[in-house]
């Protein structure tokens, strides 16, 4: 199966080399330009153990790349997950979905078949 990650950070880049480890192809979709080129160096910019190697070894194969084009994602994935941040929201007891919400939003136009 194709499948994007939206967001690539604690969570994104591990979900979208998990996701590339059980056989899928995966795009990871981030803003940050310079995050997206160190990860499709296979470099990992965050720490998780055994990462590192999933991360190289399957960037390296060509089963999970990054971009920080959403229309590319859009046109590419099956799935698509949501990996942005939920930080706590100013009341300090319910989270800002803000995020989500704006990634969701930024993704639906380039969508032109069932995901």
């Amino acid at each position: 199966m194709r499948v994007s990650v939206i967001g690539c950070g604690h969570l994104g880049i591990p979900h979208a080399a998990a996701m590339a480890e059980i056989g899928h192809e995966v795009i990871g979709v981030d803003l940050d330009q310079a995050k997206i080129d160190r990860l499709n160096a296979g470099e990992c910019p965050i720490y998780e153990e055994g990462l590192p190697d999933l991360l190289a070894a399957h960037t390296a194969s060509g089963r999970l790349r990054f971009t920080t084009d959403l229309a590319e994602a859009a046109a590419f994935a099956d799935v698509h997950f949501l990996a942005v941040g939920t930080p706590i929201d100013a009341d300090g007891r319910s989270y800002d979905t803000g995020q989500v919400f704006g990634a969701a939003r930024a993704l639906a136009p380039h969508l032109t078949r069932p995901a």
